[in-house]
């Protein structure tokens, strides 16, 4: 427990514990000085000192505890400390993580701080009731509301600063496995390129005839062969440039120097050409040059034929070659897998098999852009969330003013009844004459149940009965002045105004 409490200070940081330890401080010595200065009770000024710090360091963990602890210390001890009122409440909009325990919170606080007026007053009346749900609105919902809007904002802060820093550990895999990718890249066309320039010099180094025209087609295919190497190493310093693409228009190439190591290539081209996208020409060219490298190690000697068609909605790349005489014994049989990847890369698919002749056909078909193209990975907006936050900030703005106006409406609704129901202003006072029917006083009087008890001071009327009232608040000493009215046989006989000598 102790190992774990040191834990948490040192994660919490020099400021944060002396910030929190000046507040308890801070807090406790005015809760200390209030009780002092205007005790309810004997005690009350020491279990205030001893409650107080407790109550705050409570709050950080257990803000909900915490404040209805504080809530009925207060109603115990008849404090109503405003300081300690508007901490607590503040801390309890910001750390409680529901909105039911901030409003359950408030709720148990605006019944415990009116309970301990009403109770240590001694004279429970519906002003003080107004009054003191006005004091709580002003020191308890208002700091609350502001607290809540402040939490709202760090939440959302503290949510984008986690995303940035897992976007940019995420960066960092994505940038390794597109390195792996490029590796793959590269050496998948190392296989394709150099693999039919290789072919073509096994073909032509066997060869039985070996005259001049044989020794220069060596010469050239090796040559090439190396200027493609160079061509691929090459992009192992591109940086942010795209890679080299392989155009259609060198498919003359291409079997031209099949033709040369005695193979019979045709080419056979269908319907309109159209722009292709650099990954489906890539992969339509590659396609091709697997098929015939493939016939010449395999089927050396048989007619090739090198497909080319544009349909309405996709490209189909192929070749097929007739039964010829095998030269290469043994295949890994990479390339074809390598090349089945690459098709599905361009959203393509890839279709090899052999022929009923005995022969063997490769062939992949290839949507145009924007025919298949792969759906954009999901990218959290931010944008929607910040006006998330800022649609439950207004709503939390709206809230508490609403609260607010509700509770002032509630004081301004009791003051009103206050003075029609419970209280006599001075007009009625002087509109009630002595030796008026009591019917036409009681008409302009309130309610006898509403008189007041008890009331020390005035003088009696013998065989009356008197009714006290409170005077209105807005009369002067209004709190205190009570006004008397005595009744006898049916009529007003007396009436009286002082002030209230209960101690």
């Amino acid at each position: 427990m102790a190992t774990a409490a040191l834990a948490r200070l040192r994660a919490a940081g020099r400021w944060r514990v002396a910030y929190e330890i000046g507040l308890t401080l801070l807090v406790t010595a005015v809760v200390v000085l209030a009780a002092v200065t205007d005790p309810v009770h004997p005690f009350a000024p020491w279990l205030e000192g001893i409650a107080a710090p407790i109550v705050l360091l409570l709050r950080l963990r257990h803000p909900l505890p915490a404040y209805l602890a504080a809530a009925l210390i207060g109603l115990v001890t008849g404090g109503a400390n405003t300081v300690l009122l508007v901490v607590m409440s503040a801390s309890l909009a910001y750390r409680a993580p529901w909105v039911w325990q901030v409003a359950a919170g408030l709720a148990g606080g605006w019944a415990a701080f009116t309970g301990a007026i009403w109770w240590w007053e001694g004279r429970p009346d519906l002003t003080d009731l107004v009054l003191a749900s006005a004091l709580f609105a002003l020191f308890a919902l208002i700091p609350a509301g502001a607290a809540r809007m402040v939490r709202r904002r760090r939440v959302l802060l503290a949510a984008m600063h986690r995303r940035n820093v897992q976007l940019h550990s995420q960066q960092g895999e994505v940038a390794r496995a597109a390195r792996a990718r490029e590796r793959t890249r590269i050496a998948r066309d190392l296989h394709d390129s150099l693999g039919h320039k290789l072919t073509l010099i096994s073909l032509y180094a066997g060869m039985r005839s070996a005259g001049d025209e044989h020794a220069e087609l060596l010469r050239e295919t090796s040559a090439a062969a190396m200027t493609e190497l160079r061509q691929i190493l090459g992009l192992l310093g591109q940086d942010d440039e795209q890679p080299s693409v392989r155009s259609l228009d060198g498919l003359d190439e291409l079997c031209t120097g099949a033709r040369a190591s005695g193979a019979t290539v045709e080419i056979i081209r269908e319907g309109t050409a159209r722009p292709l996208a650099p990954l489906t020409e890539h992969a339509a060219y590659r396609v091709i040059q697997e098929g015939v490298t493939n016939a010449l190690r395999h089927a050396h000697g048989g007619t090739i034929v090198v497909s080319l068609r544009y349909e309405p909605d996709a490209l189909v790349a192929g070749v097929t070659n007739t039964a010829g005489q095998r030269i290469a014994r043994q295949t890994s049989g990479q390339g074809l897998l390598g090349l089945a990847e690459r098709v599905r890369v361009a959203h393509g698919m890839l279709y090899h098999g052999p022929t009923p002749d005995g022969g063997f056909r490769l062939a992949a078909t290839l949507p145009y852009p924007g025919d298949s193209a792969a759906p954009a990975p999901a990218v959290p907006d931010f944008a929607e969330l910040v006006e998330r936050d800022r649609r439950g900030s207004r709503r939390t703005l709206i809230a508490t003013t609403l609260g607010i106006l509700g509770v002032l409406a509630l004081c301004c609704s009791g003051l009103w009844l206050t003075a029609a129901l419970v209280v006599v202003d001075r007009d009625t006072y002087v509109s009630v004459r002595v030796g008026q029917s009591e019917r036409e006083a009681r008409d302009l009087l309130p309610d006898p149940q509403a008189g007041l008890s008890d009331v020390a001071g005035g003088r009696d009327v013998p065989g009356a009965d008197c009714v006290d009232y409170q005077a209105s608040p807005l009369d002067p000493d209004g709190l205190d002045r009570v006004y008397r009215f005595c009744f006898r046989d049916g009529t007003l006989v007396d009436k009286q105004e002082f002030l209230d000598q209960r101690p």
